[in-house]
């Protein structure tokens, strides 16, 4: 599983301030979210092409790894494709589709891909260590906001979500081995992975508590120190036009 794993590298998204980073991330993700037009789609889709070739991430094990979310993508795309009243498409045997729908859930299913694209760089050329520091300074400024701990509960959860992709993946190898798809009722082809998955995922947050209490974890730590450099404020320029020509 490549999503959400950190693959270090020697590029300049590896050696980006990671404030800058993370407020790059989200102006692409808003771009995404107010996206309208295509070339709305095809700017975005150039820009975080162009990031995962310049972080020389995987290119094919992430669009490998998007299958996972495909399912969340193609329920996006057919709730909009029926619920959206609008002209029935020509020539097509399912009447209640309508053109609208279609084109409305191709929208919501590119800004969720975009948006999922975006991540994925961000967390792989990113450290979880430099990720958490981030969040606590951004959160510093605001009053009454226990901004360690808030950081380090993100922290955790980007640290568990590729740890249950992985156990998943694994789980299903290992009943592909023992061929349960054979299986014809799906019920318990689903007790097989979900209860063995929850039981897994639960066993790893526990030993992750007990190991944070052996070490004695506390909230009052040094804090990090960021540098910037021109390039770092480079990107952000282009991050910030492509927001507003988006918006604009």
């Amino acid at each position: 599983m490549t999503f959400f794993h950190y693959i270090h590298r020697d590029t300049v998204l590896h050696r980006m301030d990671g404030r800058f980073k993370l407020l790059c991330m989200l102006l692409l993700s808003l771009s995404a979210s107010f996206a309208s037009q295509l070339q709305h789609y095809l700017v975005l889709l150039f820009v975080v092409t162009l990031a995962l070739l310049i972080a020389k991430l995987p290119f094919k094990a992430l669009l490998k790894d998007l299958k996972f979310f495909g399912i969340l993508i193609l329920i996006v795309f057919v709730v909009n494709a029926f619920n959206i009243p609008g002209d029935p498409i020509p020539n097509f045997p399912i009447t209640s589709i309508s053109l609208q729908g279609v084109i409305t859930g191709l929208r919501f299913a590119a800004r969720l891909t975009i948006i999922i694209i975006v991540c994925a760089v961000l967390t792989g050329t990113t450290p979880l260590m430099t990720l958490r520091n981030v969040i606590e300074w951004y959160l510093r400024p605001l009053p009454f906001v226990p901004e360690v701990r808030i950081a380090t509960m993100i922290n955790l959860t980007f640290m568990l979500i590729p740890l249950i992709f992985d156990n998943f993946a694994e789980m299903m190898k290992a009943q592909k081995a023992r061929c349960v798809e054979l299986r014809k009722n799906p019920i318990k082809r689903i007790n097989f992975i979900v209860f063995p998955l929850l039981n897994q995922t639960l066993r790893r947050v526990d030993e992750i508590a007990y190991a944070m209490e052996a070490r004695c974890y506390s909230e009052v730590r040094t804090r990090a120190v960021f540098k910037s450099n021109k390039i770092d404020w480079l990107l952000l320029a282009i991050c910030l036009s492509v927001f507003l020509f988006v918006i604009l």
